[in-house]
C-alpha cells in the first residue's frame, strides 16, 4: 500500500468537507487493492441530509488511487423531487460537500477557477436546472467578475449590524461566498430584526428572508450605506430593475463535470477547473 498516496487522499477528504469518518473504509479498500471502489456517507446541515457517493479508482500504471468524483443527492422534503449532481475534485480542491448542498439548494457559490489553458479567473457558480450535459449532469451558470456583481456594495445597502465589525464582516462575506444562507441582524434605531440573507449574483442583489425563512422585499438606498427605511418594506423600483432577466451575453454557461467552517484554509479559495 502506498502510504503517501493514502495520506494525500485523506487530506482531500478532510479539505472537501467529508471529515475523518471515512478514513478506515478508505484504508481498508486500498489495502485490498481493488481497481475501483465507492464510499458512501451522509452529511447533515440543519434539518437537511445530503447523501454522498465518492468514487475512487486505481491508476493503470501504478498503485496510486485517485478521487475522481463524488455525487451528491438531496431532497428538501419528503415530497420534493430529489436533486442529484456529480462534482469532480482536482488535486484535492473543488466544490466542497457543503458548497454542493448549497448549489443543490439553488444558491450561488464563489470560486477561484482555472480555464482550459490553466489561466486563473473568479466566478460565481450556480446550477442551471434547465440544461444537462451528455453525462446527465446539470450545467453551470458562470457569473464572471466582469458582470459587475459587488457583494460588499450590496451588503452595505442594508442596515446589517454585523458590518460594523471588520472581523464579523469578513466572516459574513466568506460565508455568503460559500453559498450559505447566513443569519444577520437588521438594525433601525432601537429595533433589531433577525433576518437571513444569501447572495444573488445573477440579479446583482441579496435575497432576504425573515426569521421564519419567508422571503421579504427590501427597499434599498441609492448610496452604499444602510438605508433609513424599515427592513420589511417592499422593493424599490430600482431594485426591480436590477432583477430584470440577464442578457445572454452576460452569463457564460459551461458544463459542470465537475467544509460551518467550510474551508480548512481560511481566507483562501481553491482554484478548480470546471469540466471532466
Amino acid at each position: 500500500m502506498n502510504q503517501k498516496n493514502l495520506d494525500y487522499l485523506k487530506e482531500g477528504l478532510k479539505y472537501l468537507g467529508f471529515g475523518e469518518g471515512l478514513y478506515d473504509k478508505l484504508t481498508e479498500n486500498i489495502k485490498q487493492q481493488k481497481d475501483h471502489f465507492q464510499l458512501k456517507t451522509v452529511n447533515e446541515y440543519g434539518p437537511h441530509k445530503v447523501n454522498y457517493s465518492l468514487d475512487f479508482k486505481k491508476g493503470d500504471q501504478s498503485d496510486m488511487y485517485f478521487f475522481n468524483k463524488y455525487t451528491a443527492s438531496f431532497k428538501a422534503s419528503e415530497t420534493s423531487e430529489e436533486k442529484i449532481q456529480a462534482f469532480y475534485p482536482k488535486k484535492n480542491t473543488g466544490v466542497t460537500a457543503k458548497e454542493a448542498y448549497n448549489l443543490l439548494n439553488g444558491r450561488a457559490v464563489n470560486k477561484d477557477l482555472t480555464n482550459q489553458e490553466g489561466q486563473p479567473y473568479n466566478a460565481w457558480l450556480q446550477l442551471d436546472w434547465s440544461q444537462k450535459d451528455d453525462h446527465g449532469n446539470h450545467k453551470f451558470k458562470m457569473i464572471h467578475q466582469a458582470y459587475g456583481y459587488d457583494l460588499t456594495k450590496e451588503l452595505e445597502k442594508h442596515p446589517i449590524k454585523e458590518l460594523s465589525d471588520p472581523v464579523t464582516k469578513e466572516r459574513l462575506m466568506q460565508s455568503l461566498e460559500r453559498g450559505n444562507l447566513h443569519q444577520v441582524t437588521f438594525k433601525k434605531g432601537d429595533r433589531e430584526d433577525k433576518m437571513f440573507i444569501e447572495a444573488n449574483p445573477q440579479f446583482k442583489t441579496l435575497n432576504v428572508y425573515d426569521d421564519k425563512l419567508k422571503k421579504v422585499f427590501i427597499e434599498v438606498s441609492n448610496k452604499h450605506h444602510a438605508p433609513d427605511n424599515d427592513p420589511m418594506q417592499k422593493h424599490s423600483e430600482q431594485q426591480k430593475e436590477r432583477e430584470a432577466p440577464l442578457k445572454k451575453q452576460d452569463i457564460k454557461k459551461e458544463t459542470g463535470h465537475e467544509p460551518d467552517d467550510d474551508s480548512p484554509k481560511k481566507g483562501k479559495r481553491s482554484k478548480i477547473k470546471i469540466g471532466g
